[in-house]
C-alpha cells in the first residue's frame, strides 16, 4: 500500500519551511524575542518529524526531501538570526563562527564536486555536532554568548568536518549512512581495496 504524503511528519516539515520567511523578517526587524520563540518552535518540529516518521513508519521519499529542505532553510534562518541579532556578542570568536559555517558548506561542496550530490553520510559526529550547534543557539538567545560552550561546539564541528571529508576522500562512489570512520573502514573501504 502506498503511503500518503499528507502525514504529520511531512506537515511539520512544511510548517518549518513556511516559518523561514517570518524568521528572517523577525531577525532583520530586530525582533529578538519573537524570533527566538518561533525558532525554538521550528527546531522542535525538526526533532519531532523524524521521530514520528520512524516510530509510526510514516517515512516517504517526499518526507525525506521536505525534511532536508526544511533543515537547510532553518539553518539559513538561524544564521540570519545570529547575524542580525547576536553577531556582536561573538566578539573575538567571529572568525571561529565563520569557520563553522565554512565547514558545513565545504562538506556539501566537496560532495557535489566529487559525486554530483550533497553529502548524506549521516555520521554520528555530524549529528552530535548539529545537536550541539542547536543547543548553543538556544543558549545564545536564552542566556547569552558563552565562550566555553562555543569553543566546545567549534572543536567538535572541526573534528566532525575532518571525519566527513576523510570518508568522502576515501569513497570511490557515492554512499550514505556511514555512521563513523571505523564503520566506513570495516564495511566499505576494505571492500573497495
Amino acid at each position: 500500500m502506498k503511503k500518503s504524503p499528507w502525514n504529520i511528519p511531512n506537515l511539520l516539515s512544511i510548517l518549518r519551511i513556511l516559518s523561514v520567511p517570518l524568521l528572517i523578517y523577525l531577525a532583520v526587524a530586530h525582533r529578538e524575542k519573537p524570533f527566538f520563540i518561533l525558532w525554538l518552535t521550528a527546531a522542535t518540529t525538526d526533532a519531532l518529524d523524524g521521530w514520528i516518521a520512524r516510530t509510526f513508519r510514516l517515512q516517504t521519499p517526499l518526507g525525506a526531501k521536505l525534511d532536508s529542505t526544511a533543515d537547510t532553510l532553518l539553518y539559513v534562518a538561524t544564521l540570519a538570526g545570529i547575524y542580525w541579532l547576536k553577531w556582536e556578542d561573538f566578539g573575538p570568536y567571529k572568525a571561529m563562527a565563520v569557520l563553522i559555517v565554512a565547514y558545513i558548506l565545504a562538506v556539501d561542496v566537496f560532495s557535489m564536486a566529487k559525486f554530483g550530490r550533497i553529502s548524506s553520510l549521516h555520521l554520528y559526529s555530524w549529528k552530535i555536532g548539529g545537536l550541539l550547534q542547536s543547543l548553543f543557539v538556544f543558549w545564545l538567545f536564552w542566556k547569552g554568548f558563552d565562550p566555553w560552550f562555543f569553543q566546545v561546539v567549534f572543536w567538535w564541528t572541526t573534528l566532525a568536518f575532518a571525519e566527513n571529508i576523510l570518508i568522502q576522500s576515501l569513497m570511490r562512489s557515492y554512499a550514505s549512512n556511514m555512521h563513523h570512520l571505523f564503520w566506513f573502514y570495516r564495511n566499505v573501504y576494505r571492500k573497495q581495496i
